[in-house]
């Protein structure tokens, strides 16, 4: 009998003889891989069209005669599945569907990113018992909400728990759960199974609190109360009346821990405890809180940190938007948010002893967000700490500000936006005068277009707490935003004054002066971000950015190589790609985008970028087209999924007049600068586009005004491409007119 019965998305074994061979699609859906297989079924990592996302397809292997389930196993089948999708529950991985095509059922769910606690067990060792116990925690509570539907899951295990990226637990493959089965068939994972199941009688609550209680002496000991993988009836009823207890293993975890797995495993389902609910109670018992399991389960979720931020603009690759201050790292971007130093100490009564250094240790984590796994662990203490007391105010206000920086990261997943509403809104619930969750809240009103409502919330807060520095910044994000930029500067100097010691006060100063056109303060302070905490990778890379814009290739090479030392990415290594192209060192260029593709191969603009290198080196044009025709595939399946979005549009634009596709890269120009008229990064992409179709005067009006702004200027001087028109007499005058406005249009700004 198979060790692994389910599916398993982390593990790859050897593919049965009866799992049909990997397929290109399956109904509507695009198999992009095939990811794992199992005794029932297989799994792809899969595109749905008509959710134009990626999902987990299970496809169950065909019945033994060849024939496909008849139709009435798979009504059954289906009923059961529509039952499970109205299981709605954020510790469990929703079904969103299930069909039958050629003769095989499947249904699919999120494609989960993260580690099951079986691979983070084989990684790590076995789990101390209080981290076991607050995932059994979520686990239990996911599965009460499957058995209050009327369902089991039936196989519960190691493999079937998820912690994402995030470090949100999920539990997941409901296989077992949607296929009939009769009495004579065992089904299951052997050692997860309860000893009733072997003697052939049915499934029921009890066998799934069975499986939960091995699940949790797994995890603190990396074994089994019985090893039963291959053994007959016989054989593992005779190995089960012979089982290990918890404590033969672990004698030094807590009296109540032994107990509560004990019961759980107990080989009469009648002294097993009578519902999950019943053994979380006992669970949190184990670590000293009373607090309601439902309650808890209201927290907000973490999700997902993005794998990257949104895509960097350019023409001939990187250099598009690495030398546009639309490039920058930047508050605007990252949404940094801080909690007030007035808060650091605050202590909730009630709390445990230890959670006030917990939350200190997590708003830690959340002034230093310039590395992603600091936010992503951040999330994670924020909500060990609600779990142990759902009153802290000051942790719901942390888990409020985090969510926020996350859909700052990536502002296309509104769901973020939501939890940090939520956090933020319970965070005010249990303290009114909440200054750091009244910070969120402005931040969160000013991205919605409520400036006023964001300006009162932040003058709040500094009521509240006229040192929080938080308040100050938000008060100028603000300000930024409505185009108060010399307001906007006097604001973030009062939170440098309030908290000189962080980082990234000076970082979002230094951008305001960016967008106000001041390059050289802009750098100063970039510098001083550097100074006070030099492994500020965004500091690093923003001054890097700058300094490519100042013409000092040397120090921006410097640069990106320190950011690359801290936190490879593939954005320093095709920023440092695009300073060996401006310098002319085409082999460094072209070895730097291909270490870009490397960490992220479905990367368009790298692949721009890397042919754009082969076309300066001037010897590598077949190359070039290459590189040109895979960044457009990729592109046009960008676009698919965000068809109005200026910024790929234009890409694609560029990148069709890379290959001399004049007719698509003008439909294509046209519609980009049609949605963002004053982007000049869009500017100078369509620009690029009317040049190679041959409309000089429009080529040159968007040129001028895109490069008055500093926008790719190393790359327009230095562009093989644009040689003639930089000669064009009529550039130098539409450059001199587009800089003049310019000037005047920055000193409204300013005052």
């Amino acid at each position: 009998m198979d060790e692994d019965r389910t599916l398993d998305m982390n593990t790859l074994p050897s593919t049965p003889r009866d799992v049909p061979a990997a397929r290109d699609a399956w109904g509507r859906f695009k198999l992009l891989a095939r990811v794992g297989q199992g005794g029932f079924g297989e799994v792809y990592r899969a595109w749905d069209p008509d959710l134009e996302r990626e999902v987990a397809l299970k496809l169950l292997l065909p019945s033994p005669t060849g024939n496909g389930q008849t139709d009435e196993e798979y009504k059954a089948m289906l009923r059961e599945a529509r039952a499970l999708a109205s299981v709605r529950h954020p510790n469990i991985v929703p079904v969103y569907g299930i069909d039958r095509h050629d003769g095989r059922v499947g249904f699919w769910t999120d494609f989960v990113k993260g580690k099951t606690l079986s691979a983070l067990l084989g990684s790590q060792g076995a789990f101390g018992y209080r981290e076991a116990v607050l995932i059994g925690l979520d686990v239990t509570r996911a599965l009460s909400a499957v058995h209050r539907s009327g369902l089991l899951h039936r196989d519960i295990k190691a493999e079937n728990v998820m912690r994402e990226e995030g470090g949100h637990i999920l539990l997941m493959d409901f296989g077992l759960s949607t296929l009939p089965h009769r009495q004579e068939d065992i089904a299951g994972t052997p050692n997860y199974m309860a000893p009733e199941l072997w003697q052939g009688k049915t499934a029921t609550v009890a066998s799934d609190i069975y499986s939960m209680g091995v699940l949790l002496f797994y995890l603190v000991t990396g074994e089994y109360p019985a090893r039963l993988g291959g053994l007959s009836r016989a054989e593992a009823t005779a190995a089960l009346a012979q089982k290990r207890t918890l404590m033969d293993l672990r004698s030094d975890l807590p009296d109540q821990f032994l107990r509560a797995v004990g019961r759980a495993i107990e080989t009469d389902p009648a002294k097993r405890f009578s519902s999950a609910g019943q053994l979380s109670e006992a669970l949190a018992e184990c670590i000293g809180t009373a607090v309601p399991v439902e309650a808890v389960a209201l927290t907000p979720l973490p999700v997902e940190p993005p794998r990257n931020t949104r895509p960097w603009q350019l023409r001939v690759a990187v250099a598009a938007l690495v030398l546009g201050a639309a490039a920058f790292k930047t508050p605007m971007v990252r949404g940094w948010l801080h909690l007030d130093e007035a808060s650091k100490h605050a202590v909730v009564a009630g709390a445990p002893a230890d959670i006030d250094a917990e939350y200190s240790e997590a708003k830690g984590l959340l002034s230093k967000s310039y590395k992603d796994s600091n936010l992503t662990e951040a999330i994670t203490k924020f909500q060990d700490i609600l779990k142990k007391n759902p009153d802290f105010a000051l942790a719901q206000a942390g888990l409020g500000a985090a969510y926020f920086k996350q859909y700052k990261n990536d502002s296309s997943q509104g769901s973020l936006l939501d939890s940090a509403k939520s956090a933020t809104d319970e965070a005010l619930r249990l303290d009114p005068a909440s200054a750091p969750a009244l910070v969120t809240r402005a931040q969160i009103e000013a991205v919605g277009g409520k400036t006023d409502l964001a300006v009162r919330d932040a003058n709040q807060a500094l009521k509240l707490d006229p040192r929080s520095a938080d308040a100050y910044a938000a008060l100028g994000e603000v300000y930024q935003s409505q185009g108060r930029g010399k307001d906007a500067i006097e604001q973030i100097k009062q939170a440098i004054d309030i908290a000189p010691e962080n980082s990234m006060w000076p970082l979002r100063l230094g951008h305001y002066y960016m967008l106000a056109g001041d390059l050289q303060d802009a750098a100063a302070q970039w510098k001083n971000s550097v100074r006070i905490d030099p492994q500020n990778t965004f500091a690093l890379y923003d001054l890097g950015l700058v300094n490519m814009r100042l013409n000092k290739l040397d120090d921006a090479r410097e640069d990106f190589q320190k950011v690359l030392s801290l936190q490879p990415d593939a954005y320093s290594y095709r920023a440092l790609g695009t300073v060996f192209q401006l310098q002319g060192n085409y082999t460094s260029a072209a070895e730097m985008d291909e270490k870009a593709i490397e960490l992220d191969p479905s990367d368009y603009q790298a692949w721009g970028s890397l042919g754009s290198v082969y076309i300066w080196s001037g010897d590598k044009h077949e190359q070039a087209e290459a590189a040109y025709r895979k960044a457009i595939e990729l592109a046009e399946g960008q676009r698919r999924k965000t068809p109005e979005d200026a910024e790929v549009l234009a890409d694609l634009a560029s990148l069709y007049a890379s290959i001399g596709n004049v007719e698509s890269s003008l439909l294509l120009a046209r519609k980009a600068l049609g949605l963002s008229p004053d982007d000049p990064n869009i500017s100078y992409s369509v620009a690029y586009s009317y040049e190679v179709a041959g409309q000089r005067s429009k080529a040159i009006a968007l040129f001028a005004k895109a490069v008055a702004r500093g926008t790719r200027g190393n790359e327009f001087q230095r562009s093989p491409e644009l040689a003639r028109l930089r000669s064009d007499p009529t550039f130098q005058v539409a450059l001199d007119k587009a800089k003049a406005e310019l000037a005047v249009d920055s000193k409204t700004k300013l005052n």
